[in-house]
Formats: structure tokens, sequence, C-alpha cells
């Protein structure tokens, strides 16, 4: 057993460790050799030399209405002070059609439960609200009831776990009649009923037996990626992708969803063949790029790339891992030793795209078992760049479990991230990169990654206008050597 369930003796407590697999308890025992935590509550004792599921700081701030609320606003979710906000600050009732309560652990809803309703709720009138509506029926949505409201709900209640540096709890989620979705509770330490505490026991019972596999993985993870990028004219104006490329292959064309679900087809993306090996991915990259010089018949088109070089156009950068287990410590040191560090080389143009989209710990799992790490704006500025990106993902997925440090557990650091500010940033990112350098492995691609970190000490910024082929010598028309790897790689 890798993991202990810490506790205060609290009712709901009592009933989960009564279910659970792992030992538990209200302290840990002295002998005890596992690895991680499982807080319950934070009124037992806090161990930081271990790893933690729910940390009791992440705890007592969700607790507090006012700073919950804040960092759920920070990372563009819509809150009933939001909504207020937006109103210039009038406190004019909101109407909800639906409401629906999530349990949520570790990156997963285990359970949601829907009440179709029209409730007026004001920013004054909120624990009122909730004291009257805490006995009112909600249903359980089975998996043959899921529409697209619920597994909205859903989403946004991951998402807000997540943000509030959580790793489980119950969210209340409401629906206005315009199709908006406001978080309207957290409960950190929430009360459970029967179906609750077998899901939450066969959870945590599962989360160990995934834990300790993920302790013995030999193997490198896969690492995968399709970067976006636009293809823009002389006169700045974009001309969308789709007018050379289908939406399938190893080059296509990929979508924006605007209001209303129109989607249309602006974006260019490539999907290279994965590998273990970063060097190796970065050439695969090229390649492709070459096959859409190919297709790409308008030599005239600048490709440009970043977060967001023309307004209304946000890029991303995915990364795909496969071997290995997607869990909340893997991706929350993506966010702090990956997403942060790469705000040092960002453009101006490139914090546009948050915190809609390049939001922490955004993710999305793959049918193939591995998942997409989707913060990252478009990274191709340069084959430097690109190397070094795939070179510190792989170091991290490879290590992180030896790596300790979390700036992005503090409001500061998380706002500094969203607004790009890289003064703040500069030497916290120093610091994780002292630790980077410790780690086995890293000597293995050191070049890459201090090409990397040569251009975030310095605050070189990437030109989001600027044309990637020249950086990356790919010639109009895909000349014979622009597939010459050598060339460039």
């Amino acid at each position: 057993m890798e993991t202990f369930f810490l506790h205060a003796q609290e009712k709901d407590a009592r009933e989960l460790a009564e279910r659970i697999r792992i030992p538990s308890g209200s302290s840990l025992p002295v002998d005890w050799q596992g690895q991680l935590i499982i807080h319950w509550g934070a009124a037992h004792d806090e161990y930081p030399q271990k790893l933690a599921l729910q940390p009791i700081i992440a705890i007592m701030r969700a607790q507090n209405r006012r700073k919950r609320d804040a960092l759920l606003q920070l990372h563009g979710m819509k809150t009933v002070a939001s909504q207020a906000a937006s109103a210039r600050g009038k406190l004019e009732p909101v109407l909800f059609t639906h409401k629906y309560k999530v349990a949520v652990f570790h990156l997963q809803s285990l359970l949601i439960y829907e009440k179709k309703e029209t409730v007026l709720l004001s920013e004054k009138s909120l624990q009122q609200q909730r004291q009257v509506n805490v006995n009112a029926a909600y249903i359980e949505v089975g998996p043959s009831q899921i529409n697209f409201h619920s597994r909205r709900a859903s989403r946004e209640s991951v998402k807000a776990i997540y943000a509030l540096g959580l790793d489980y709890g119950l969210v209340t989620i409401g629906i206005t009649p315009t199709g908006h979705t406001l978080v309207l509770d957290v409960d950190p330490v929430p009360k459970l009923n029967g179906r609750l505490v077998q899901l939450f026991a066969q959870a945590i019972d599962q989360y160990d037996q995934s834990l300790e596999k993920e302790l013995e993985r030999k193997e490198r993870a896969m690492l995968g990626c399709d970067p976006e990028f636009l293809l823009v004219n002389s006169q700045g104006k974009v001309v969308f992708a789709d007018r050379f490329l289908t939406r399938d292959g190893a080059v296509g064309s990929d979508a924006i969803v605007l209001s209303g679900h129109r989607v249309i087809l602006p974006l260019a993306e490539l999907r290279p063949q994965p590998s273990v090996d970063p060097l190796q991915l970065a050439k695969n990259v090229r390649v492709t790029m070459g096959l859409a010089a190919r297709k790409i018949t308008d030599h005239s088109l600048a490709w440009c790339s970043g977060g967001m070089p023309v307004r209304g156009y946000p890029l991303g950068g995915h990364l795909h891992f496969s071997r290995c287990w997607m869990n909340g410590h893997l991706l929350r040191a993506l966010d702090n030793y990956l997403a942060l560090p790469l705000i040092l080389i960002e453009d101006e143009s490139t914090r546009g795209r948050r915190p809609r989209y390049g939001y922490l710990g955004d993710f999305r799992k793959k049918s193939h078992g591995g998942f997409e790490y989707r913060t990252l704006p478009s990274w191709l500025a340069s084959p430097v760049i690109t190397r070094g990106v795939f070179a510190l993902a792989a170091l991290i997925v490879n290590n992180y479990w030896r790596l300790t440090q979390k700036p992005l557990q503090e409001p500061d650091i998380q706002a500094a991230y969203y607004s790009g500010d890289k003064r703040r940033l500069q030497d916290e990112v120093a610091k994780l990169w002292k630790e980077l350098e410790q780690l086995k492995g890293y000597e293995v691609h050191a070049g890459l990654l201090e090409g990397l970190r040569s251009q975030m000490t310095s605050l070189t910024s990437w030109n989001e206008m600027a044309d990637i082929r020249t950086a990356w010598k790919i010639a109009p028309g895909v000349l014979k050597e622009a597939f010459d790897e050598g060339i460039m790689l």
C-alpha cells in the first residue's frame, strides 16, 4: 500500500475508512513506509515531508468563499460574484434552469445529481438559498441520461476542483437560461450518503493501485503532439487552412467553435509520429512541416505560431502522453515545470489566449489510454524552442515524483501566470530549473534543455507574426532539402 487515509475521526471519514483497503487513522504510524497521504478534512496534523492528496491549505482556502470565487474567476470560471461584476456591480438575481451536484475525485466525476428548477439566486441571498435547497430533490443522472448540460457541469466541476488546488469535493453548478455555467459552491469535505461513501471508497482504492503501478514503471513515456499554426496574408488577415488541408491526416485543418456552436476551420495542425525520444519527435515535426508546405500552395502566406498571433484565433501546442498514468501530480508538475517557465519567452500577444484557453491543468483523455496536455500555446516558433519543450516534457513525465516545488499553489503566482508577468516569475523559474538539473536524465538532453533555458534566462520572446518556415528552413514548395533532417536537427 502506497497511500494512507488521514482524518480526525469525522463520521464520514470513519465510514470511508471501514470501506477502503488502504491503512487509515488520525495520525501517521511511525513505521509507515508509503508514499502519499490522502487528507480528509483539515482538523488533523499535516506531514509536509510527504506527498499529499487534498492539501490542508487548499481545503481551508476553498472554505473561504471570497478567496474561492476569486481563484475560480482567475481561471476563467463564472461565479455568482462574477456575474454581478459583469452587471457593473448590480446585484441582480440570477435565474437557473438546472442545478447539478457533482462528486469529484482525482480528475474524474464519480456521480452527477441533477435538479431541474427555476430559482432566483442573488449574491446576498446565496447562503439562505443553500440552506433552503439543501434537502431538495436532486436525482442521480445515469450514464444513458448524460446530456450537454450535465456533461458540461461535470467538466466544469473537475476544472473547479483542480483550480482550487483540491483533489476531490462536491461541486454545485448552476445553468442559466442563456446557457452559462456558474460554479455556485465547492465543498472540499462533503457530507456523504451511502452511495457516495461507496464511490469514494472505490476511487481511493483504485487510486492506490494506480499509484503503486506507476511508481514501478520503468519504460519511458511516449510523447506526441499536435501543434497549430495560422496562415496569414500580407495584409495581416487569416486565410483559413481548410482552403488547402482536409481535416484528417498527418497535416490537417482544425476547428474553432464560435457562439451558436458554429464551426470554422481556420487552423493548420501538424500530427507527427510520436516517439519516446524528444529529438526524434522534433524531427517528425519537421517532416510534417514539409508535407504541409506541399499542400499549402500559396507560398506568399506566412505561417504564424504562438498563442494568438491574430486576435480571435487562439493556437495550442498540445502534448500527448501515453505509457504512463494520467494523474493530478503529473498534471501539476507539467503546469509548474513546463507551462510556467514557458511564460518567460512568450510574446505579448500570447497572453490574449488565457484564461479561456491555456488555463492551468487543461487536459483531455484520449481513446488510446493516454492523455493530451492542452495548456501550452503553439511552441513552433523555432527548432530550439520545440526541441527544448519536448526534452523538458519528457524529463518531467519520467521523473515527476521527484519534483517537489509547487509555486502555482500560491494565488499571486497563478495571477502572474495568467497575466504573463515575466519579472515576477523569473526567480521562481530559476528555482524550478535548479531542481530539474538534479534529475537523473537531465544530462541526456542537456543540450536541448540548455538551449531553451538560455532563451528563458534572457527573456527572449518569440515573435508570433514571424514566419516559422524561416527558422525551420522549410522552403516554399517543399524542395528536396526540406526533408533533409541533417540541415537543422
